[in-house]
């Protein structure tokens, strides 16, 4: 699996860069995610499958902010979340699994949304 690193709400070119310059000396390909495809999986976006039938027509709105999904990078996520963090790439990061693969960007963004937000009232 090729190491990915999928945007979605980094819409101006500075922050895509930062991020691009930020994991480029580990290879990791950066793919800005346009708001038209929110509504594939996961696993479509990453390259892994091929999309069965088009999905609908998807309204373009935003996520509500920033995400990050990283794709292949399982034994490099303790390098690459410093290197992202000093690239000022703070947003909702996820790793793909088995479990959200057939996700679409807008319910993973939900989840991760969810889980944020009761991590911080846990506090």
């Amino acid at each position: 699996m090729k190491e990915k690193l999928l945007l979605f709400g980094f819409e101006d070119l500075p922050s895509i860069l930062a991020v691009q310059g930020a994991v480029a000396p580990l290879g990791i390909e950066v793919v800005s995610v346009p708001r038209a495809d929110y509504g594939k999986t996961m696993a479509v976006l990453a390259g892994l499958e091929r999309e069965k039938a088009p999905s609908g027509p998807d309204s373009g709105l935003p996520l509500g902010g920033r995400m990050m999904v990283l794709v292949g990078l399982t034994d490099k996520v303790e390098q690459v979340l410093p290197l992202l963090r000093s690239a000022g790439a703070g947003c909702l990061k996820a790793v793909l699994t088995p479990n959200n693969r057939t996700w679409s960007a807008r319910r993973l963004y939900g989840e991760l949304s969810r889980e944020h937000r009761a991590f911080q009232g846990g506090k």
